[in-house]
């Protein structure tokens, strides 16, 4: 059976399926935020960003890609060699090679050469926000940048912590971009979006002013070509020009509608698909809840393994309460997580990746794998049920000790039997399927989601180095290589498919692992790779663990 026909996969109401458009994944925010630098160096016509959070003076490009900062000539040489091989013209390459590539260095490059720039930022609540809005809003202004504050989810309507939480960029009418990854550092200096797939203890490359590293950062994102893109950009649109009317702002700055961009050649079936609440714009008359609709459809049709990566899995909703007694059950997740044990009562496997110290609702989700693990037992006993966290050790002189902290899990990804995936901004929670604004982009697609998975997997099991992970991961999106180089990619990639090709086993190499690395953090050894088992606060305790609501078991207490 075909299933991409025989099953129903997509939401319904809001966006066309695509299968004239193309879909490249990215994982982590080094490879992301060096994609969306060089298109933003390529763009002739516009570039569009809609953003939950953003530090302006974020880095997009750093180590051997921060030229200003290099000083070795044949290292220079060959990456503007590189940069040539990517479309960059002269007077950009020579921008690269003098300018720190902050944000909005770059947007005012592009700015300076008649691009149109427009930056549409969510005005987060005070009280909840993690980063100044104003401040950032300040910042691009003075480099001539547009940038409107959206005040769409304030008013009696909506509830406190309500967030447009959405990371869009659109660049030329005819490339987008939607995932996890904001442009953002936290007003606390933690939290720094852009990452190595190494997730490094502590470098100079995440290094703050204060001297010390941000908390590892793990996320997905998807670049968007053809048709599909204009749908990202209509999203764009539509919040754009509501702010303008709502805010009653001159309309010259009301961006127009554009031609639909040309089909490209691809194997995908895809879909954008958005959650955006009832009252939040005006282009909505009803609640917009593609992405619910997306999962209810893949959950329903898993038959072999659900691989997911995750901030959150809540059953109930979180208003600003951190208990998780309080409130009532989200609909969205309580038929998300019923399809689910129905997955693995039918026999499938399902494997969960979740940070061991989310920012809130650490219970929420305690309760919610809690609830899988009580519903289907034999799962958890025959191994088809599990879940892990991240972290990351290094050893210090100072006190001849290993230490340890854990590694943010921010992706948004899901993979279905290697043929259905899923990347963007929407959490497993009451947020992401009804109350938050968020996008994502769903595919069908084998070739697409098996590479996500072992790239993924490949990079939590610490099978390859980082430089050969980022070279596997090019080639895996099927970028340009000189020859030699080529075939070290290739040989790398070749390398976590012979390991990961088949999904059990694969989560049996994770389980193992993850098992080993408990014991090494027991034991104060140094992890191999970077997975653990997640821990509900019960269990961590049972096991004698430092276990924290606020910081997990992982964290260890500043002295």
């Amino acid at each position: 059976m075909d299933r991409a026909t025989n099953e129903v996969w997509w939401a319904e109401g809001d966006t066309p399926v695509h299968n004239d458009s193309r879909v490249t994944y990215f994982v982590d925010g080094e490879a992301v935020l060096l994609e969306m630098c060089l298109c933003f160096m390529r763009a002739t016509q516009s570039i569009y960003l809609a953003n939950w959070g953003m530090e302006p003076d974020l880095l997009l490009a750093r180590g051997e890609a921060l030229l200003v900062e290099q000083s070795n000539a044949d290292t220079q040489a060959a990456y503007c060699d590189y940069l040539r091989s990517q479309g960059l013209q002269q007077a950009d390459i020579d921008f690269w090679q003098s300018n720190h590539l902050t944000v909005r260095n770059v947007l005012a490059h592009a700015l300076s050469k008649g691009i149109e720039v427009k930056v549409l930022l969510w005005k987060a609540n005070k009280t909840f926000a993690v980063y100044d809005p104003q401040a950032a809003s300040d910042k691009l202004i003075e480099k001539g940048i547009t940038c409107l504050l959206d005040t769409s989810a304030e008013g009696i309507l909506h509830h406190q912590i309500e967030s447009l939480h959405q990371k869009v960029t659109v660049v030329d009418h005819s490339i987008a971009f939607v995932g996890g990854v904001d442009p953002l550092i936290e007003k606390e200096e933690d939290f720094d979006r852009w990452d190595t797939n190494a997730h490094i203890f502590d470098t100079p490359l995440r290094r703050t002013d204060s001297g010390k590293t941000p908390h590892g950062w793990h996320d997905t994102h998807a670049k968007i070509e053809g048709p599909a893109a204009g749908d990202v950009e209509l999203n764009f649109r539509q919040r754009w020009n509501d702010v303008i009317e709502h805010q009653h702002l001159d309309n010259q700055l009301l961006i127009p509608e554009h031609p639909t961009p040309a089909p490209v050649e691809s194997q995908s079936i895809m879909q954008i698909a958005r959650t955006v609440p009832k009252h939040t714009y005006h282009f909505n008359k009803e609640a917009i809840q593609g992405i619910t609709q997306l999962y209810d459809h893949a959950l329903s049709n898993v038959q072999h393994f659900l691989y997911i990566e995750n901030q959150y899995l809540w059953l109930r909703a979180y208003y600003g309460v951190d208990i998780s007694l309080m409130g009532q059950d989200s609909p969205e997740m309580k038929g998300h997580l019923r399809q689910i044990v129905a997955a693995l009562r039918r026999g499938a496997s399902m494997s969960i990746l979740l940070p061991d110290h989310p920012n809130v609702g650490r219970a929420f989700t305690d309760a919610a794998l809690t609830i899988l693990r009580t519903e289907v037992p034999e799962a958890v006993t025959e191994g088809r049920l599990n879940a892990f966290c991240l972290a990351t050790s290094q050893y210090k002189m100072s006190d001849g000790l290993i230490h340890y902290r854990p590694i943010y899990v921010h992706s948004k990804a899901a993979i279905v039997d290697d043929l259905w995936s899923t990347v963007g901004s929407a959490n497993l929670n009451n947020r992401g399927m009804r109350d938050d604004t968020e996008i994502n982009v769903a595919t069908l697609d084998r070739s697409l989601a098996y590479g996500l998975r072992l790239l993924l997997q490949a990079e939590h099991l610490g099978l390859l180095k980082h430089d050969e992970l980022y070279a596997a991961a090019r080639y895996y999106r099927q970028e340009q290589f000189p020859d030699d180089k080529r075939a070290q990619a290739e040989q790398a990639f070749q390398h976590i498919e012979a390991a990961l090709s088949d999904p059990r086993q694969a989560i049996q190499l994770m389980s193992q692992r993850a098992q080993e690395n408990l014991q090494h953090y027991k034991d104060r050894q140094p992890l191999n790779g970077h997975l653990l088992p997640y821990l509900t606060a019960k269990e961590a305790t049972e096991q004698g663990l430092n276990f924290r609501q606020d910081h997990g078991w992982i964290e260890e207490p500043e002295n």
